[in-house]
């Protein structure tokens, strides 16, 4: 009888706190153009590492919280191995950036969202998430930068979307470590998921679960 009454009890909680198919969050797409460019994923180009910046206006997400899914869009299936790999988000007060990486942060502290020994590139085009396991709280006051860094690459890479900007947007440079890099103006295109979740939080479960221990 108390199994009975415990599973009556479980799918009443389900039912408040378990959302049914629609997503939760919200997410933001940030659309600065059409053109294809390789940086950073040509292995032809960067076979021994690659350090860029891609600055994302505040006017183009006006919208603040927890980031924790950030996507890029590709434009082929092409694909590559790349050693070494980090992504970090970042807050700056600059509106267009500099040939000096460590100058773009504008004080601020870049924080790594992601690190892998080694990274494939997904094998398709569109909108490719990357792989963070740590969130990001964005302010949605300052402009927001994607640094990755890659020590070694191999493989025929795989073209992004972007666009020509009215500033620098981009600067980019030979070797995960490099200090300085070519500043230039093309924008990427983004989407920025803050507390995004197709489904139920993945959360949610857990705490249902915690009624009956």
């Amino acid at each position: 009888m108390r199994k009975v009454n415990a599973l009556v009890i479980l799918l009443a909680v389900l039912t408040i706190c378990v959302p049914s198919a629609g997503a939760t969050g919200v997410q933001v797409t940030v659309d600065n153009g059409s053109t294809v460019n390789m940086f950073p994923w040509w292995p032809l180009a960067f076979p021994n590492g690659c350090r860029i910046q891609m600055l994302f206006d505040q006017s183009a997400i006006k919208y603040g919280g927890t980031v924790n899914e950030f996507e890029l869009q590709k434009s082929s299936a092409g694909t590559g191995t790349f050693a070494g790999v980090k992504f970090y988000l970042c807050h700056t007060g600059l509106s267009a950036l500099t040939t000096n990486f460590k100058n773009n942060y504008g004080g601020n502290t870049p924080v790594l969202v992601a690190s892998f020994a080694n990274y494939v590139l997904p094998a398709r085009s569109g909108f490719y998430p990357v792989p963070m396991s740590a969130t990001f709280t964005y302010n949605n006051t300052d402009n927001l930068i994607l640094e990755i860094t890659y020590e070694s690459s191999l493989g025929s890479g795989g073209g992004l979307y972007c666009g020509s900007m009215a500033t620098f947007h981009r600067c980019f440079g030979r070797g995960s470590s490099a200090e300085t890099g070519t500043a230039d103006k093309w924008g990427y295109n983004g989407r920025i998921s803050f507390s995004y979740y197709a489904g139920a939080a993945p959360a949610s479960l857990g705490r249902v679960k915690a009624l009956f221990r």
